[in-house]
């Protein structure tokens, strides 16, 4: 009886799926489930991986991390982190049942896929880089090296494997479906080692982590400009101009409110787009799928299981060449009208001074983090408590033992990494009163610190004044 729903659930996902989805019943994870003394299994292996990261405290950071930039402050209704990993599940789930792909597959990749993001979105990620880059050697990085970067994707899989804190094992023990999906869905300029992170190597992404790639590709470009169009940071008259749009406009014909007002034709716009872009996905993709069955020969989903490394290259779900040219002008109109302005500038700027002088003030006085950050060290690498050694001997277990190998930058990467946009403001404006350490460029923070607006209506001029 225990296993009576779970088991009924798969043998309807088993009817109702396609042949080429990635079936629950042969998702394993690295470690069993743990018995909490349930009485019913009622959830499929990927619904109980959907929820795990629901109820993660990194998920609920995510509201309070910016999708781009830093979070207004004066404005409700922009997208932040959460909202995006919300639209894209959402987008990702509408594709993914039209091809008869596993839904809960697609939605716990979805929900997990930004789960690593830092503060500042692509800003922090690029600090984040340039500190465990080497980069940054000798201008305030730890002087170690090339520690291979620092990828979103790879941070969020961090996140699932171990830095999530619920259960008497480290991490969330995801399903290797799903933890192979946060890493892939994403391009991963130099992959990690698969096998020692229990992934397939040598392979593209299964069909389930392609549907997130497109859609969260769609989402970011549709949201940025509804963002954009919303806020009145574009003028609509300049997108309508565009071919895209005109484009769309044509295939709407009398459903676009050309008389109508500015708020119901930008609404037109994103429900019109959405619409075209998610058809193409479904279409393009579907065609493809019956041609790649058809020319395997593959009859069912048993079959198709022992040849799928082979077969899938990552490359079958995806929009067709008209969406495809309609998107990357839309993208690249972004680029030169959003994120390539004065304004996107002044909250690189300031972005990077925060991640940056937060790390320079850990990495110079590790007394100034949480304990739960000093805890997790020692508990790495087995050294004393920091705040237990007498002050007088602190400054030499600093220099030889944290300022030594990368393991103390792994966990300070983490912390940050962890950071949403505004602890991460307020810890460094709190650094900033106490001057405890010389942070670089502090004489230029102070304006940034105190004003963190991202899109100023009048910027104005750095601060003079000088902080001793």
């Amino acid at each position: 009886m225990a296993d009576s729903v779970r088991q009924r659930f798969e043998q309807e996902e088993d009817a109702r799926l396609a042949i080429y989805a990635w079936r629950s019943a042969d998702a394993d994870r690295r470690m069993p489930v743990e018995n909490e003394g349930r009485l019913y299994d009622y959830r499929s292996r990927f619904q109980r991986d959907r929820d795990r990261v629901v109820y993660s405290r990194a998920f609920r950071r995510l509201r309070q991390k910016a999708q781009a930039g830093m979070l207004p402050e004066y404005e409700d209704h922009r997208r932040n982190r959460l909202t995006h990993t919300l639209e894209v599940t959402q987008l990702a789930r509408t594709v993914a049942r039209a091809l008869r792909l596993n839904e809960d597959l697609v939605e716990a990749i979805g929900l997990a896929h930004d789960l690593g993001q830092p503060p500042f979105g692509p800003v922090g990620t690029r600090a984040l880089d340039d500190i465990v880059g080497g980069r940054l050697d000798g201008r305030g990085g730890p002087g170690l090296g090339d520690l291979g970067g620092f990828r979103r994707s790879w941070q969020s899989l961090r996140v699932v494997d171990s830095l999530e804190k619920r259960y008497d094992h480290p991490g969330l023990n995801l399903t290797d479906p799903v933890r192979e999906g946060v890493v892939k869905c994403a391009p991963v300029p130099d992959p990690p080692p698969w096998e020692s992170l229990g992934l397939r190597r040598g392979c593209g992404v299964h069909l389930e982590g392609q549907v997130v790639r497109v859609a969260d590709r769609i989402a970011t470009a549709l949201h940025d400009l509804d963002d954009g169009l919303q806020s009145g940071q574009l003028e609509l008259s300049r997108v309508e101009r565009l071919d895209s749009v005109r484009q769309l406009r044509r295939k709407l014909g009398d459903r676009y409110p050309s008389r109508g007002s500015r708020f119901a034709r930008i609404n037109s716009l994103h429900r019109g787009f959405v619409h075209l872009l998610v058809t193409g996905a479904v279409v393009a993709s579907g065609r493809r799928l019956k041609r790649l069955i058809a020319d395997q020969e593959i009859e069912s989903a048993e079959q198709l299981s022992t040849v799928r490394d082979e077969i899938i290259d990552g490359t079958e779900i995806r929009l067709p060449p008209s969406a495809r040219r309609v998107l990357e002008q839309i993208e690249q109109f972004l680029e030169g009208r959003v994120r390539s302005t004065r304004e996107a500038d002044q909250v690189e700027a300031t972005g990077r001074r925060v991640i940056l002088g937060l790390f320079a003030a850990y990495w110079s006085d590790p007394t100034l983090l949480d304990d739960h950050v000093l805890l997790r060290f020692r508990e790495a690498t087995g050294v004393r408590y920091l705040r237990d050694i007498p002050r007088e001997r602190r400054a030499g277990e600093i220099r030889e033992v944290y300022q030594q190998g990368s393991q103390y930058v792994t966990v300070l990467i983490d912390h940050l990494a962890a950071m949403t946009d505004t602890y991460a403001v307020r810890e460094h404006r709190r650094l900033l009163s106490m001057a405890a350490v010389p942070i670089p460029g502090a004489e230029r923070l102070r304006f940034e610190s105190e004003s963190l607006a991202p899109y100023p209506d009048t910027p104005r001029p750095p601060s003079t004044d000088r902080m001793d």
